[in-house]
């Protein structure tokens, strides 16, 4: 087993930590010849995993990994440490990132070299302690099986969501997210004394498949909303991919099951429906699971 390269992008592979940083403390980082990937699952009571991938070519450089698996590497890392070591490399001169072993154990090392105001030339070496897994264990970690979405709208600007996030938060510890197919979109929180909904209108709404026909609901119109209530804390915690600014994000509804969020990263901005691809190194997928009211 053998990894090696040079971290040319460290700030967009910090920006991909920070968003994870509140999910859990520790995560899967899954290495393959084309991307790299990071996997959250979070407690039971939560429920929400995000699953993530970035093109190699937007991250390294001089990319050098081999194993007996289809040249994959898979590592159990601590998001703490992994965001502590890549602070460390903004701004360096050059930055390589390796698999090796320390005193009989894994660990992932940063080898930072920058420069003094003196202009000496500096070399810090940051050590993250890893746990190297097998692929039957790998196995065992599966990307959720989840039904046709009713309906799925592109996000409005991310940050209004968190602006509207911060003032609702500790009115209730559920969130009610509903859209139609008509462009429009509802953030609902409701206790014994307020009940609050926040209307956006004019969003875009994916077309579907032309191969397939769209899911059907009896008695259901165009304009009419399909809602699932998830908790607060999942839902501040996928906001907190502001961090990778995100060039467009697709919310998708499956009513009685889940809120599936796409994230792409890509150059700042929001693209549109025609661009959701264009120019993107990778996306982050929450997916969260309902709770009853």
């Amino acid at each position: 087993m053998r990894f090696r390269t040079l971290l040319s992008n460290p700030n967009l592979l910090l920006r991909v930590v920070q968003s994870i940083d509140k999910l859990s403390k520790s995560a899967v980082l899954k290495l393959t010849a084309e991307k790299l990937h990071i996997v959250v699952i979070t407690d039971i009571g939560s429920g929400l995993q995000l699953w993530s991938d970035v093109a190699v070519n937007a991250l390294f450089t001089d990319y050098q990994i081999e194993s007996l698996h289809n040249n994959e590497i898979y590592l159990e890392f601590s998001i703490d440490n992994l965001q502590r070591a890549l602070k460390s490399a903004q701004g360096a001169l050059k930055t390589t990132l390796k698999l090796t072993k320390k005193q009989g154990l894994p660990i992932l090392s940063l080898i930072i070299q920058n420069q003094s105001t003196t202009g000496r030339e500096i070399t810090l070496c940051q050590d993250v302690p890893v746990r190297v897994m097998t692929p039957l264990q790998m196995e065992a970690i599966r990307e959720p099986l989840v039904p046709d979405s009713q309906v799925h709208i592109m996000m409005p600007p991310l940050n209004s969501l968190r602006s509207i996030a911060e003032r609702i938060k500790g009115m209730g510890d559920r969130v009610a997210v509903s859209a139609n197919r008509e462009g429009a979109m509802k953030i609902r929180v409701a206790n014994d004394l307020v009940d609050i909904t926040t209307f956006f209108r004019g969003l875009e709404n994916l077309a579907y498949d032309s191969t397939q026909d769209p899911p059907t609901q009896p008695d259901r119109e165009p304009g009419d909303f399909y809602t699932a209530v998830v908790d607060m804390k999942n839902f501040i915690r996928f906001l907190q991919s502001y961090h990778v600014a995100p060039k467009n994000i697709v919310c998708c509804i499956i009513e009685h099951h889940a809120v599936v969020f796409y994230v792409y990263i890509g150059s700042a901005g929001y693209g549109g429906v025609s661009e959701i691809n264009d120019q993107a190194c990778g996306s982050l997928t929450y997916f969260i699971p309902v709770r009853q009211v």
